[in-house]
């Protein structure tokens, strides 16, 4: 079983993780698995769909990490290009944005550099739209308090 997971997971501690996972699911379902008429196929069925559940959640995630890069180095352009008098105010913005819980960043980045709509949000994020809403509007109270005490 391990083996199986270790090939298709390739990932030694996720595969690990994905391992307990299994495990608990066949403690779970251990009476069905008793009366299944081939239990070794049916225990190779749950690590071979935990498996590629791993990978597809993996891949979800790396989407969604390669999309607020773009988005971050669109909103944060290369220093060399900036205006030398807005150096200290880009900084400044950077610095405030990166004060933020990391939701609450990534959704007042998506929201307001790529003028995303709350479901586009909600669903980079992994949220509800009501959560994503609920971001961006703590994120905005919580910037306003940090560029106040900045004098910005």
């Amino acid at each position: 079983m391990t083996a199986i997971v270790a090939r298709i997971v390739r990932d030694p501690d996720q595969a690990a993780d994905v391992f307990q996972e299994i495990l608990a699911e066949i403690w779970a379902k251990l009476a069905k698995i008793d009366n299944h008429p081939n239990p070794h196929a049916y225990i190779l069925r749950i690590c071979i769909g935990r498996s590629y559940d791993a990978l597809r959640k993996r891949a979800r995630i790396n989407r969604r990490e390669a999309h607020l890069n773009s988005m971050k180095a669109r909103l944060l352009p290369d220093r060399s290009a900036a205006v030398p008098e807005m150096l200290g105010t880009i900084e400044t913005i950077r610095t405030a944005v990166a004060q933020l819980p990391t939701n609450q960043g990534r959704a007042l980045l998506l929201r307001t550099v790529n003028n995303s709509d709350y479901c586009e949000i909600a669903n980079i994020l992994g949220c509800s739209e009501v959560t994503a809403r609920s971001h961006i509007a703590k994120a905005r109270a919580r910037l306003r308090q940090i560029m106040q005490k900045l004098n910005l």
